[in-house]
C-alpha cells in the first residue's frame, strides 16, 4: 500500500510548483483547508502574472497560460466553498 506524504505547506506558499504539478491539483489536497488552498493559489497567481509578463514581452506562444489555470482552479474553490476569488 502507498501512503501519501504530507504537503509542505510553507514549502507549498514559496512555490506551489515544488509541491503541485497545476492549480487544479491544490484543490483535490485533502490535507489543506479552504484558507491554505486559497494562499497557495494567491501566491501562484502572482507567478502566473509574472509569467505572462515575461511571456508578453516575447510573445512566445504555446498552451494554455498558467493564470487562466489559476483563476480557473480559484473559481472552482469559491464554487466549493462559497468563498470569494482571487482577484483577476
Amino acid at each position: 500500500m502507498v501512503t501519501a506524504r504530507p504537503i509542505n505547506v510553507e514549502r507549498a506558499l514559496v512555490d506551489p510548483r515544488a509541491v503541485f504539478k497545476e492549480p487544479i491539483d491544490v484543490l483535490a489536497c485533502e490535507d489543506l483547508d479552504a484558507a491554505h488552498k486559497r494562499q497557495i493559489l494567491e501566491c501562484w497567481r502572482q507567478d502566473a502574472l509574472e509569467l505572462q509578463t515575461a511571456d508578453d514581452a516575447s510573445m512566445s506562444g504555446g498552451g494554455e497560460p498558467m493564470l487562466k489555470r489559476v483563476l480557473d482552479a480559484s473559481r472552482t474553490l469559491e464554487r466549493q466553498t462559497g468563498a470569494q476569488r482571487l482577484a483577476r
